[in-house]
């Protein structure tokens, strides 16, 4: 008897039945499905063709991968993913992407929730593609400058159903968290994650209160990273950023 992915459903031991008629096989055959997302627009204006998935829903088969010291499993992509972002840019995370749909750094789970909720799958295939643990044999590793890859990251959020208010939260997490490379002036792979855990507590107070744009997320980061490298973070001038609600 052939063994299709319909058999393979029937005789997994438990599923879920998410949005958009797809089946997420949870337990028993290491086949996963993960729904479409309709297209949307993630740059704040309509465009024809932007800002949607290609190849979705996202399929993950094969052996869990354990890559020391991460604790979780890894698992590998079955078929390539494919998103166009604002900008008409096109992404792809190929075959064999390793992910374990948690591209947020762990020290920030309390602060930033679940790392693992559905909403974020695709985006984190693809982030994870670009800079994620065990890519870095693809063609796609650190191909492209890091803070486009964590705007991507940001746009492929949107698309994927996460609330535009959660997107900024991750898209502030992964900047602040995230890999950077190939750029040793603006590294902070010396801060410790105490320091690191601070700013997003502020940064979050300041989402949460003056609701800015991401260009302006990015803006305030940058200007803070200085003070975070050198050790003389201090608290923000609250007053200041709350007037700008840009």
């Amino acid at each position: 008897m052939t063994d299709t992915p319909s058999s393979r459903f029937k005789r997994a031991r438990k599923t879920l039945l998410i949005g958009g008629g797809a089946v997420v096989v949870l337990a028993g055959l290491g086949y996963w499905a993960f729904p479409v997302p309709p297209a949307l627009s993630c740059g704040g204006v309509p465009e024809k063709g932007r800002c949607l998935f290609l190849g979705a829903p996202l399929q993950i088969a094969g052996t869990p991968v354990f890559l020391p010291p991460k604790q979780q499993a890894f698992f590998p992509t079955q078929a390539p993913l494919e998103f166009i972002d604002a900008r008409g840019t096109v992404w792809i995370a190929p075959p064999n992407t390793l992910t374990d749909g948690a591209t947020i750094p762990p020290y920030f789970e309390p602060l930033v929730g679940d790392r693992q909720s559905r909403e974020y799958l695709l985006a984190a295939a693809l982030h994870d593609a670009y800079c994620g643990i065990g890519n870095d044999a693809l063609e796609t590793f650190q191909t492209r400058p890091w803070p486009e890859v964590h705007r991507m990251f940001y746009e492929a959020l949107l698309v994927n159903g996460t609330t535009p208010a959660k997107a900024k939260i991750m898209f502030a997490a992964v900047y602040l968290g995230g890999p950077r490379w190939n750029d040793p002036e603006r590294s902070l792979d010396r801060v410790s994650v105490a320091a690191l855990q601070q700013e997003l507590e502020w940064c979050l107070k300041w989402l949460d209160g003056a609701d800015p744009s991401v260009d302006r997320i990015e803006e305030w980061m940058r200007g803070r990273e200085a003070a975070l490298r050198n050790g003389t973070q201090a608290e923000p001038d609250w007053e200041a950023l709350f007037a700008d609600r840009a």
